[in-house]
This record gives structure tokens, sequence and C-alpha cells, in this order.
């Protein structure tokens, strides 16, 4: 089954495409990596998914060099055009979207990154 999984440099979600590809599936991760918190923390996640940080270009999918069957791509959700393109080019079966933006003061003034 290939999945899409939304906001894999997050913790939380980086364990879970740990454990979809320890199952078998095939994976790809997105992740905007906005600067919101500790940008390090979360291509340190990356690279131990074997997605090295010197690769990533936006937009652009990239295999993991740890996992066969894990994938990557830097791409915000609001990008709708590159975001349709991904669907049509990777054919997921299912998605599952985690992606998040943290901390509630910033959206009291910033409502827009949550929409």
């Amino acid at each position: 089954m290939k999945i899409l999984v939304t906001g894999t440099a997050g913790f939380i979600r980086y364990h879970l495409i740990n454990s979809l590809l320890k199952r078998g599936n095939e994976v790809v991760g997105l992740d905007c990596i906005n600067d919101y918190y500790d940008i390090n923390i979360k291509y340190g996640r990356l690279e131990r998914s074997g997605i090295d940080r010197e690769g990533l270009e936006y937009g652009k999918v990239i295999q993991s060099s740890k996992y066969q069957n894990y994938k990557f791509t830097q791409l915000n959700l609001e990008d709708k055009e590159n975001l349709q393109k991904l669907f049509e080019e990777q054919k997921f079966n299912k998605v599952c979207n985690l992606a998040t933006q943290a901390g509630v003061r910033y959206s009291l003034t910033n409502l827009d990154a949550y929409m």
C-alpha cells in the first residue's frame, strides 16, 4: 500500500512512518520544514530516515538512502499546484494528514497559516 504522510519531520509522524515502513508499506513523507521551532531537530529526524538535508529541493521527491520504500518531499500543503502534481505522479492508496502548525499564540495573529 502506498501512503502519503504529511508532517513527517514532526515527532509523532516520524515514528509513524517508521512503523509503516516496518510493515512493508511504501511511504511518501511530506513536510514544509518551517522554522516555528528549531529546524535542525526536523532535519535530524529526516536524516535518521535516510533523507539527506543537502539533497532537499522544494517540490522534488527524493529517495531515502536507508529505506527502499520511503521517499520524501518538502512541500507546503497550501501549494495546490504542486500538491496536485504529487498526487497525480505518486497515485497514493491512502493519505494520513497529520501536518500541524504548532503554537496557539501564533494562530491568534497568523490565522491563514492554519487554514
